[in-house]
């Protein structure tokens, strides 16, 4: 069989099953990596054009960016602005716009997920202090900085990621293609911004209900634990944690045990047990109860009963859709050795997980309840696979590198305006944070995502091969007959499919894949194909209907005790007057209310 006939049909197969895949919570990085592969083998593309992808100028400027963005956090100045912003208001709705409305304008200029990140445990602390529900505060912030990141092209990596795609496709085969200014989307991004936040600030009230978290870590750390002590000459002193069946218990972990002055974390079950060992356990409060009663275990009263006395503490973490143990349960995957910390708790779907802590199988967005020392903070702040919501300690500001980071950031935003190219502007910014002491080597080096520079990669090379094997010419053809020809039927269409394809997987993997047939859309209508370019720019920011539709969306779900059902009923009037503003504006920017 001639391979060019069935080239179209292998990509559409392999595209399908990734974003099979990625829905049902596989690793987005890796589900890519292998698709491109399989094209790759098929001879759809060759090698050096399926690698082009890893050394995009787009990807390039992603990376310096994070850098870029961890400067500007580890100086404290993003928690400075954050403690400037949060003030109560006469309201709720008052409150709520001084809260969306700055989040906006600086999430045009900075990643959102530092901003969430810091401005989630503000936000909590802001509440239960003004004696507001969280969930009427986390959904409005989340969303309000999702909004601003459409302002400039570096207000979300997915901008960067569709500014590298335009710069690849450029050629004589594509006219009307051109290179995205710094602020080309902005006359787009401002209208849609403005109408945004006037939904959210007005429907917040009355769409959200007030939910209350299903674990609260900070409250009171007493109820999760309890220090016994091993009887000496009793029934287990002598005997393993195995043999004395303190291994797996319902609801509760073996944390530490303290001998002699020494701790032993997450012990395993053929550790011996000694007289005179203080053993702490971790979990519900009536299985506490019970292990009281347990023969040759008395309670240790020579010591306080928090776990934080001795350096534990309660930490609440928010699973990340890169977590490396999505899909098995916590006992397989081996979370206590993995990360020298015990999961007490585990909330899904504003709902606590019942049944055995180790039989728990883990999914993206989960919150859960770690017990653990204070060294866990130390190795997982910067970490792919939680977002740590509680427990981080507040970044110190630092009044001269704060002023140095945002000069740096100002220098850049006007450097990449007036060379109208953001790689080189971002690299020497990048370089700045760390040779002016605004950012360690070692931390700029962890805070590059890989996971997502090797989505943008991967989805950059199946993105050609989507182009070459002449998948995304049918489908354009095909789009356009279904539009009847008509140019804004088909902006509306390409939107649309991008739209909800990033419901369900990262924005970086929707906009590489729907790039391609929005080029091939506007060359079969025979259209200008910027405007197509840019309905799949907002489009892959347009993730408000599901929890797991974007990162961020995942760190407040839990925090905020949010159902699936509360994304569904607060974000998807917002992806509709997304969808309305944005090719409204598009249509009048480019006058294609002339032409059919």
């Amino acid at each position: 069989m001639d391979p060019v006939l069935w080239h179209p049909w292998l990509v559409g197969a392999v595209l399908v099953t990734a974003i099979t895949l990625m829905a049902r919570g596989r690793a987005p990085d890796m589900t890519l990596l292998c698709g491109l592969v399989v094209v790759m083998v098929a001879g759809v593309i060759d090698a050096p054009t399926a690698i082009r992808g890893f050394g995009n100028e787009g990807l390039l400027t992603v990376a310096a960016l994070f850098i870029v963005a961890a400067g500007i956090q580890n100086t404290g100045t993003i928690t400075l602005i954050a403690e400037f912003l949060l003030r109560p208001g006469v309201g709720i709705r008052t409150t709520l716009a001084n809260l969306c409305i700055p989040m906006t304008c600086v999430s045009a200029f900075l990643n959102n997920t530092p901003i969430v990140a810091v401005m989630t445990p503000a936000t909590i602390d802001f509440a239960a202090k003004q004696g507001y529900s969280r969930s009427k505060l986390l959904m409005p912030m989340c969303f309000a900085v999702t909004l601003g990141g459409t302002i400039t092209i570096i207000g979300t990596s997915t901008n960067l990621v569709v500014a590298g795609l335009v710069d690849s496709a450029k050629n004589a085969t594509t006219p009307g293609l051109h290179s995205i200014g710094f602020f080309e989307i902005t006359p787009i991004g401002i209208p849609l911004a403005v109408v945004g936040v006037l939904y959210l600030i007005f429907a917040a009230p009355k769409l959200l209900p007030q939910r209350i978290p299903v674990i609260e870590p900070l409250s009171d750390p007493r109820q999760y634990t309890a220090r016994l002590a091993v009887a000496a000459g009793g029934p287990l002193d002598g005997r393993t944690i195995a043999e004395a069946k303190l291994r797996r218990l319902t609801g509760l972990f073996l944390v530490e045990i303290e001998r002699s002055g020494d701790s032993i974390s997450a012990p395993g079950p053929d550790h011996k047990l000694r007289g005179k060992d203080t053993l702490i356990f971790a979990g519900a409060v009536e299985q506490i109860v019970t292990l009281r009663s347990t023969p040759g275990l008395d309670p240790d009263a020579e010591a306080p009963s928090t776990s934080d006395s001795r350096g534990r503490m309660m930490i609440e973490a928010v699973v990340s859709n890169s977590f490396p143990g999505l899909g098995s349960s916590i006992r397989e995957f081996g979370f206590r050795a993995r990360y020298d910390a015990a999961v007490i708790a585990v909330a899904r779907n504003g709902e606590r997980v019942a049944g055995r802590i180790g039989d728990i199988i883990l999914q993206a967005g989960d919150t859960l309840l770690v017990e653990a020392n204070e060294s866990f903070l130390a190795r997982n702040r910067t970490s792919r696979d939680f977002f740590l919501i509680s427990g981080l300690p507040t970044p110190d500001f630092r009044p001269q590198r704060a002023l140095i980071a945002s000069a740096i950031l100002i220098a850049m935003i006007c450097a990449a305006t007036y060379s109208g190219s953001m790689l080189v502007p971002a690299l020497v910014a990048a370089v700045a944070m760390v040779a002016l002491g605004c950012l360690r080597a070692d931390d700029a080096r962890t805070s590059i995502h890989l996971s997502i520079l090797l989505v943008i990669g991967a989805g950059l090379g199946l993105s050609k091969a989507v182009d070459s094997s002449g998948l995304g010419a049918s489908i354009g053809h095909f789009i356009v007959g279904l539009g009847g020809g008509s140019i804004i039927a088909s902006l509306a269409a390409v939107y649309f499919v991008t739209a909800l394809l990033k419901q369900f997987i990262p924005n970086a993997a929707a906009a590489a894949i729907t790039f391609p047939l929005a080029l091939a859309t506007a060359m079969q209508a025979h259209a200008n194909p910027m405007p197509f370019v840019f309905a799949v720019l907002f489009a892959s920011s347009a993730a408000f209907a599901t929890p797991i539709g974007y990162q961020t969306n995942l760190m407040i779900y839990g925090p905020g005790g949010y159902r699936f059902s509360d994304f569904v009923r607060y974000g998807l009037p917002l992806n509709i007057i997304a969808f309305v503003t944005t090719i409204t504006m598009l249509v009048w920017q480019y006058g294609l209310w002339t032409t059919t």
